[in-house]
This record gives C-alpha cells, sequence and structure tokens, in this order.
C-alpha cells in the first residue's frame, strides 16, 4: 500500500502542490521552471522568516559553487511569475545585503494520502477513467487549518480526495504526479525498403516538434535521441538516462501503400504501459496519422492550450505530401550533424521548397544548415549566415511561431553581426514559443557571457543542462560559458561529464582544453586538444587552439608547425583567419596577431564575437588597435 503524501499550499490566487511540482493560478496550471519552482517552495515552507542568502542557495544548487547573481536572477523570474510588485512586497520581501522573506499569507492543506485510504478505493470504483481536462475541473478545494466542523472538514477532504482521484487514474499519471517531461524514441522501422529507414526519425522528430512548441511539456529534442536509433537498449533504461517522465516508444510497418503505426506511453518510475494503440493508414494520409499520435498524447498528459497554442499545435506544415516526405529526409540527414549529412539535408530541405514554396518549415531547415555550415567553419561566413538570414526571415513571414527561426536569427545576429541585444531579442521572441528550448538557452548563455553579463549567463546555460543533460554540444557550450565566467571546477566538472558521457565529440575536450589552458594547466591542455583535433580530423579551430597552448607552454618550434600547417591549409580549403591570429598571440606576436584580427574582422568570423572576454587574447587589449576592433562590436 502506497503512502505518498500531498501537502497543499495557498497564497493569493496560487495554489501549490510541491509533491506533484504544481503551481496554479486560479485553479489553472502555471509554467515554472524547475529553479523558481524550488525556490517557491522553499520560501512558502518557510513563510515570514528570513532566508539568508547563502541558505538558498545552498538549497538551489547543493555541492556547486555559484555567484550571488544567479541567486537574484531566479527571484526575479518568479516574482515575474507571481506578478509581485518589487516595491511593495506583495509575495517576497528584499532584505538588504541578508536574504528575502515570503510575505505573503500561506494557508496549509491536509496531508492528504494519494493512494491508501478506503475512500479512495471506494472514490475510484465510480470516477470514469478518461483523462481529466483541467479545463474541466473545479478550482482545487483546500482544506484550512482554521475550518471549523467536521461536515465541513468531511466535504473538503472528499472534494480534494476526489480530485486526487481523478489525478492518480489518468493513465499518464506518474506514481501521482503528471508528465512534465518527455522523451520520443526513434520509431523502429519494419520490413519495408531501406530508403524508408529515414521514416523511424522523421516520425519522432515530427512529434516532438509539435510537443516541444506547444510549451507545456519538456521535451527531449531529436539531437538527445538520435543515438537510441537501432539500438538495443530498453525503454525503461532510455527513459532513466533521458532524465524523464515517461518515454514514447513505436513502431512502423509499411506495405504498399498503407502504413501501420503502433505507439505506446512508458512511465520511466516503473516500467508500467500507460497507454497503446495502433493507428493504420494510407501513406499518403501520414498526416492523419501523425495528428492522431499528438492528439493522443497531449490528452494523456492533459495538455491544456490557450486558442493560439492550440492552433500551433495543431498546424500542418504543409498539405503536400511529397514536399513532406523531402522534409522528413532533410530532417533525419541535418539531425547526423556532420557537414556531409547538413549539405545532404540542405539538398532534400530545397526540393521541399520547390515542390511547395509556402513551406515555410523547409526554409526554417535551410536557415538552419546554412547556419552551422557557417558556424563550423564548413563555408566562409560571409556566404553562410546571409543565405541562413535570408531563409529565416522566409519562414517568418510564413509562420511567425517558428521557434528555431528565432533562434537562427539570433544565433547569426550573435556570432555573424556581433550584436548581443539584438542576439538576444530574438532568443527570447524563440522562448515565447517554446520556453523550454535547450539550444536556444544554450546559444543565449554563451551570448550574455560575451557580452560580460556572467550572472544571467550562468543561469541560461544550468537551465539549457537541465533541459536537455546528455547533450554533447549543451554541456560543450556550458563548460564555455563557466569558464569565461570564471567557475572553472563547475567547468571541469561538466565537461568532464561530457565526456564521460561520449569520449568520441571533440569539441568537449576542445572546451576542456581552454579551461584547462585558462588555469595554466598547460599540458593536460596539450592532451585535450590533441584528442580534438584527431578525434576532428584536423579541425583548424581545433588546431590553433593546440597552436596557442604550445606557445604558452614555452613549446615555440611546435606552435610555427601548428602555424605553418595552417597557412599551408588556406591555400586550398576554408581557414578562419582567426585560427592564425590565435597562434601568433599564443606566440605573444601582437603585430602579426592584430594583423589576422583585422582580416578575421573583414570576413565576418564567428570567433570575433567572445572578443570582449576571450581569455587567450588578454595579451592584446592594452594595444589601441585592438579598442578600435573593440569598438565595431555591439556588445
Amino acid at each position: 500500500m502506497s503512502h505518498t503524501v500531498s501537502h497543499l499550499y495557498e497564497f493569493g490566487n496560487f495554489s501549490l502542490d510541491p509533491v506533484q511540482r504544481l503551481l496554479l493560478r486560479h485553479g489553472r496550471p502555471v509554467s515554472v521552471t524547475p529553479k523558481a519552482f524550488d525556490l517557491l517552495v522553499v520560501m512558502v515552507e518557510n513563510n515570514g522568516q528570513l532566508l539568508l542568502k547563502e541558505k538558498l542557495m545552498d538549497a538551489l544548487w547543493p555541492k556547486v559553487s555559484v555567484e550571488e547573481g544567479n541567486l537574484a536572477v531566479t527571484v526575479s523570474h518568479l516574482r515575474k511569475i507571481l506578478g509581485d510588485d518589487r516595491e511593495k512586497h506583495v509575495y517576497i520581501e528584499t532584505v538588504s545585503k541578508q536574504g528575502y522573506r515570503f510575505v505573503a499569507q500561506v494557508l496549509e492543506g491536509p496531508e492528504v494520502p494519494l493512494e491508501s485510504s478506503e475512500l479512495h478505493a471506494e472514490l475510484e470504483e465510480h470516477v470514469a477513467m478518461a483523462p481529466v481536462d483541467y479545463a474541466l475541473m473545479p478550482r482545487v478545494v483546500m482544506v484550512r487549518k482554521w475550518m471549523a466542523g467536521p461536515a465541513i472538514a468531511l466535504a473538503g477532504l472528499l472534494a480534494m480526495a476526489g480530485w486526487l482521484v481523478s489525478r492518480h487514474i489518468d493513465t499518464a499519471s506518474a506514481n501521482g504526479r503528471s508528465i512534465g517531461s518527455l522523451a520520443v524514441l526513434p520509431f523502429a522501422t519494419i520490413g519495408g525498403k531501406n530508403s524508408d529507414e529515414y521514416l523511424g526519425l522523421g516520425t519522432a522528430d515530427a512529434l516532438i516538434t509539435r510537443l516541444s512548441n506547444t510549451g507545456k511539456v519538456l521535451v527531449r529534442p531529436t539531437s538527445a535521441i538520435e543515438k537510441y536509433r537501432n539500438s538495443s537498449i530498453s525503454v525503461e533504461s532510455a527513459g532513466k538516462e533521458q532524465q524523464v517522465d515517461a518515454i514514447i516508444d513505436g513502431r512502423i510497418q509499411r506495405e504498399g501503400n498503407r502504413v501501420r503505426m503502433t505507439v505506446q506511453m512508458v512511465r520511466v518510475g516503473d516500467g508500467a504501459q500507460l497507454w497503446a494503440q495502433t493507428f493504420d493508414e494510407e501513406f499518403t494520409n501520414i498526416f492523419s496519422l501523425e495528428d492522431e499520435v499528438s492528439e493522443r498524447v497531449a490528452h494523456s498528459i492533459r495538455l491544456q492550450l490557450n486558442n493560439k497554442e492550440e492552433k500551433r499545435f495543431t498546424k500542418r506544415p504543409t498539405e503536400n505530401q511529397e514536399a513532406y516526405s523531402a522534409f522528413v529526409k532533410g530532417r533525419y540527414y541535418w539531425n547526423k550533424r556532420t557537414n556531409e549529412g547538413m549539405m545532404k539535408g540542405l539538398e532534400y530541405f530545397r526540393e521541399a521548397i520547390r515542390m511547395d514554396p509556402n513551406f515555410a518549415e523547409a526554409y526554417e531547415g535551410v536557415a538552419d544548415s546554412y547556419a552551422a555550415l557557417g558556424l563550423y567553419a564548413a563555408i566562409p561566413p560571409e556566404e553562410a549566415f546571409p543565405a541562413a538570414r535570408d531563409a529565416a526571415h522566409k519562414a517568418l513571414q510564413m509562420n511567425e511561431d517558428l521557434a528555431d527561426a528565432h533562434a537562427t536569427l539570433g544565433l547569426i545576429d550573435f556570432y555573424y553581426d556581433w550584436n548581443g541585444p539584438a542576439a538576444q531579442n530574438e532568443f527570447q521572441r524563440a522562448f515565447d514559443v517554446n520556453p523550454n528550448y535547450a539550444m536556444a538557452h544554450s546559444w543565449n548563455a554563451e551570448n550574455l557571457a560575451a557580452m560580460g553579463r556572467f550572472p544571467e549567463a550562468l543561469v541560461e546555460a544550468r537551465r539549457a543542462v537541465e533541459e536537455d543533460p546528455l547533450s554533447l554540444i549543451v554541456n560543450s557550450n556550458a563548460g564555455w560559458t563557466f569558464c569565461l565566467a570564471g567557475q572553472y571546477e563547475e567547468a571541469i566538472q561538466t565537461l568532464s561529464r561530457a565526456i564521460d558521457i561520449d569520449p568520441s565529440f571533440p569539441r568537449t575536450h576542445f572546451r576542456l582544453g581552454n579551461v584547462y589552458e585558462t588555469r595554466g594547466l598547460y599540458d593536460k591542455a596539450i592532451t585535450e586538444f590533441t584528442q580534438a583535433v584527431q578525434l576532428s580530423g584536423g579541425d583548424v579551430y581545433y588546431t590553433a587552439g593546440l597552436g596557442h597552448a604550445y606557445a604558452m607552454a614555452g613549446r615555440t618550434s611546435d606552435a610555427r608547425q601548428v602555424l605553418i600547417s595552417l597557412l599551408d591549409k588556406s591555400a586550398h580549403q576554408y581557414v578562419p583567419a582567426f585560427a592564425v591570429a590565435m597562434v601568433y598571440a599564443g606566440l605573444k606576436d601582437n603585430g602579426q596577431a592584430l594583423y589576422w584580427l583585422e582580416k578575421t574582422s573583414a570576413d565576418h568570423s564567428t570567433s570575433m564575437a567572445y572578443l570582449k572576454v576571450d581569455p587567450f587574447l588578454s595579451g592584446l587589449r592594452s594595444d589601441p588597435r585592438f579598442a578600435k576592433l573593440l569598438q565595431r562590436m555591439k556588445f
């Protein structure tokens, strides 16, 4: 017999259930970030008491050294959620130089067992098994300490028990908690042609995009689940690895012109199958299949959408089946995250546009492809980023609610235009559509760090890791952000954890090398840079990092050999001028370093975005020519 307990609090127009991690305003769920929710629970449970900043930071970030600014940003975010007025202190009072106090009157509800009482069992027999829609629910009834009379108390208890039972028996509840996070595994393809392989990942990708764009549930991105394609890992193990409440898993079988799709949702906590269903359609009606599966998932997890969100959720990207098929193939190859994969994906996105010139998501795919190719120096930035910007604008002209397109514009503003404030505006527009967009939070963290706004950058980096904890690129970016902010131990821990996840990913070795070099640990830095170069097949940025470390370690001849190799390579492929400037900076040849930085500025190299804060250029900052370069930046 279970004895899970739900202790409830009410203040103002809000009801708080810490066990189910649920905040209601007027009985309706409110979206709250994990850290803001944790902060609210601590403050409400200690209402009226002065909570010192140190205690709050220990509670929110145990065993992690963080700056005080992180707490201030989290408090500010919580105030916005509550609609608090900082001057009037309706909910949260600031005690100067000490901490914070929750000042609103808090009423406590009873500790109600979720599954243990006879009343629960009796009620369960009379409650329909269909999932509960919040829009049809009465406002939660709180049983207050000051209620008098057994009849009133019993009525309140029955109301609360009935509500809890309806939540418990919903097939998508997880041990009394609603599903707050999901991972959609690549669907297995059975039989059919080899060319159908893209269907498995493509179907999962489409479902991920739909659910993510509601902004109401945390869904692991396609990049996080792609590794499970053709994997023998169990559904439960994948769910635990992804740290989610539930997993969606499926199989696709194509026979002639018909497609059969079998889908299940599994609760990660105990491996229970929450629901399973088989869908059968003609292949030409693949949209109908995706509509049915998406709606089934949304119903099961009780997504509550306003009119705009509902329209966004149900909107089909195109009605042209052939265009959609090309788009899905494009996403399949783009998600390989290799230069070759992105180039092939780009071809399919263009093919989709030829078939349907009004296909906004296909333009978004073109924008993402060009931006990624420019970011990783596969093609020159002056070719890549203008093409990416043009495609993103076309996508948004057709559909303004594309989070990816806004995030891509933010990336271009940051890395190509070196315009931090403009980038932040675009990232915020992406968050307005999908507040759980981990990659956009990761880019925003780097953008804030490049502007020197380190407390905000740290909050964004940590949030990105919370939202996509196994993403190698998110962890790599977070490690770099922590390094720039002077949080070296956290940087080393984050990057080392990412290397444990996948030792073959070169970028994490490169960023760990950056951290070690910043700390003066040159031998360790050289080891990591060497691995990055070997694993990447000679990436020019990683090679430049190795050359800089050689120079700083006093291995001048090795550094000059790296310099020669970069210059030789530039004769037959694109080599960013910044890579050459980095090695010269390590050799303390400031004249040549600044000469190559000037060339970097002219070709809009992405690495110039960090000019203001890059620790490896510190030896140049006193030079007037460096100051002139900084004046061109908008950070």
